[in-house]
């Protein structure tokens, strides 16, 4: 008993989802549509050659894979992402002057936190300071009275 040719485009088909599942990446998966795409054809046209048959998996694989690329950059979309510069939050926001800030160092208090920050002035303790820039962990600030 021999088994029909797209039977064995739809099982190449659901290989490549689970291929897709358990690596990362989004690829397999544009290539299992083609597979799938194949199997469709090859069911509605039993008597294709299998030499037609991979042509037509192979075109669309590459189809697929390009709208697949076309669809994917649509969806990302650039985020601002905090998470790995923490200080950026900061910016714009007032505290108040914890120790004081002379020859350009001293320290902000930020919530139950202590920040490093640089300033162009010398600022005197419990002066309000507004956040105008971050440099690696150090908060620039000026004064808020500074416009």
């Amino acid at each position: 008993m021999m088994m029909a040719d797209y039977w064995w485009w739809l099982s190449a088909g659901m290989v490549l989802m689970v291929l897709e599942i358990v690596t990362p990446g989004v690829f397999f998966l544009w290539i299992g549509i083609g597979a799938f795409i194949t199997g469709g054809v090859a069911a509605a046209f039993p008597t294709a050659s299998p030499a037609l048959l991979g042509a037509i998996f192979a075109v669309l694989s590459v189809i697929s894979v390009f709208v697949g690329r076309k669809i994917m950059s649509k969806k990302q979309t650039p985020v601002d992402n905090e998470l790995n510069n923490r200080g950026a939050q900061y910016i714009g926001q007032i505290y108040q002057v914890y120790e004081p800030i002379v020859d350009g160092r001293g320290k902000i208090s930020v919530g139950d936190t202590l920040w490093l920050a640089a300033a162009k002035t010398n600022i005197e303790a419990n002066t309000a300071v507004k956040v105008i820039g971050i440099r690696g962990t150090t908060l620039e600030v000026e004064p808020v009275n500074a416009n």
